[in-house]
């Protein structure tokens, strides 16, 4: 698995057809949110969305419910 280092580093993941998702750590200004952004790059053409921290949450316990962590 990818581990993103928080205000550090962008991790890339790759498609199909040569299109690509990056995945950063992002925080806003006024008012202040943090949170992720996400850009899907396909060919010369990048579309940007950031997700705040709830819904970030969100969108992580959707993961755990469809890809449960294994136990150890």
């Amino acid at each position: 698995m990818k581990r993103i280092l928080k205000h550090e580093q962008t991790v890339t993941f790759d498609g199909e057809d040569g299109e690509k998702l990056r995945v950063s750590y992002d925080n806003r200004g006024e008012p202040y949110r943090q949170g992720v952004s996400l850009w899907l790059e396909s060919g010369s053409t990048l579309q940007g969305a950031f997700i705040d921290e709830n819904e970030v949450r969100r969108l992580q316990n959707l993961f755990d419910i469809l890809f449960p962590r294994k136990q150890r």
